[in-house]
């Protein structure tokens, strides 16, 4: 079958997902892909339920989407301004609202009309992933990552990627540019490398991590101060009034849970960036339901 054929209707999609999440189970997972014998594994099984072959890279291209998927349906449950329906267990807000979203988490409104599917079986392939941030290295960590091109003494630095990870096309299989970019990345600092002694190498790099340390530092404590000095039109008090101006008056409930929620600064800013009297009472409303469901869950 040729790569821009690949056929994932819910049918294909729900075993694909079978099968993913049986090769992690079977530690088949390196990283935060699949190695070579778990998607071989998934490639002759797949075909044995469906009549169906796909390649590699097919399935390589399927797992990075719905990791992408899973992130952000996990998303939604932080964002404040969605609310949450029991019955067709799905988030709702209003338009302006997903729009602004997807701003921010892109493809995250594909979740406005239907829920994510296969949810069970995505945890398994990816909860301990966004949990850890396997994939990802921060400068705080304090080591190096593994791996890293051009890094003195490690051999095996000789290839410009691993095999479970190697593939960078489109989802259907279509060229892309971004494996180029890895090798000219890779080129480029095997000629520094060459230039350079492995104790110049180390001196230079810790020295940039110490800078970004630094940096990190001073804007953590700008947000710290920032956090502490409550801007005009923000306080308590200031959106209290808006409270009771959009109608929720003592004893309602909408009024009960906007003095639960706006102690935090970043409920009282969502509350401002809402126009009318109405959007900020039926925010209000929506946010009372969708805390009492998540408390009882």
């Amino acid at each position: 079958m040729k790569d821009d054929s690949a056929d994932w209707c819910d049918e294909n999609l729900k075993i694909v997902c079978e099968l993913f999440a049986e090769q992690v189970r079977a530690k088949n997972r390196s990283g935060s892909h699949l190695n070579r014998q778990g998607y071989n594994n998934v490639i002759a099984q797949f075909k044995e339920r469906t009549g169906l072959t796909y390649t590699k890279l097919q399935f390589k291209n399927k797992w990075d989407k719905m990791k992408k998927d899973y992130s952000n349906w996990k998303q939604l449950g932080r964002e404040t301004g969605a609310g949450w329906d029991p019955v067709k267990k799905m988030y709702t807000a209003p338009d302006w609202w997903w729009k602004k979203t997807n701003n921010q988490f892109k493809g995250i409104s594909k979740f406005k009309d239907r829920a994510l599917q296969n949810e069970d079986e995505l945890s398994v392939m990816f909860e301990d992933l966004r949990n850890t941030g396997d994939d990802h290295w921060a400068p705080t960590s304090g080591d190096l990552p593994q791996g890293t091109e051009g890094q003195p003494g490690d051999d095996n630095n000789k290839d410009v990627d691993m095999d479970d990870d190697d593939d960078s096309d489109g989802e259907d299989g279509t060229p892309s540019s971004s494996k180029a970019k890895r090798r000219r990345v890779v080129d480029k600092k095997k000629v520094k490398k060459a230039k350079t002694s492995g104790g110049q190498w180390m001196q230079e790099h810790m020295a940039k991590i110490v800078e970004l340390n630094e940096r990190t530092t001073a804007s953590c404590e700008s947000v710290v101060l920032a956090r502490t000095q409550d801007t005009p039109g923000y306080s308590i008090k200031d959106i209290m009034e808006l409270v009771k101006a959009c109608g929720a008056t003592a004893g309602t409930k909408e009024h009960f849970i906007a003095t639960q929620i706006f102690t935090k600064k970043a409920e009282r800013e969502m509350f401002l960036t809402l126009d009318t009297p109405e959007e900020r009472f039926n925010w209000l409303s929506m946010k009372h339901e969708w805390m009492t469901v998540n408390k009882k869950g």
